[in-house]
């Protein structure tokens, strides 16, 4: 067992190099497959999202693909936002927290299915 969740670590990993979402995934995978709680899988997430985010991070760098003026905008709104999260789930039960993240990632995708739909991307 401990092989398939390299496996999956690693799989979800190339895809967050790759610039697609890996929390919704890695967060699902944890859940479901290897029996964690929502909170668990979320504070794992976390961990994992840093180190696999890292690589990706000194990539983007050295080809100087990061708009500096706009991550510091969004820093100053990112860190209270998330400041405020925590304490929110301090006050919140695991099956709230993990309907709310299943209905963000119902929208998320919801959006982003309409939106390729619009454009004329997706074959229907």
């Amino acid at each position: 067992m401990l092989f398939i969740h390299m496996l999956a670590s690693f799989g979800i990993a190339v895809l967050s190099g790759m610039g697609v979402g890996s929390a919704g995934l890695f967060v699902l995978y944890l859940t479901a497959f290897a029996g964690l709680s929502q909170l668990q899988a979320q504070g794992l997430n976390l961990v994992f999202f840093l180190l696999s985010a890292g690589a990706s991070f000194l990539y983007h760098v050295r080809r100087r693909q990061i708009p500096w003026g706009l991550v510091a905008f969004l820093i100053l709104c990112a860190v209270p936002g998330s400041l405020l999260g925590a304490g929110l789930m301090r006050r919140l039960d695991s099956t709230t927290v993990r309907r709310l993240f299943g209905g963000m990632l119902t929208l998320a995708g919801g959006s982003s299915l309409i939106r390729e739909l619009r454009a004329g991307t997706v074959k229907q």
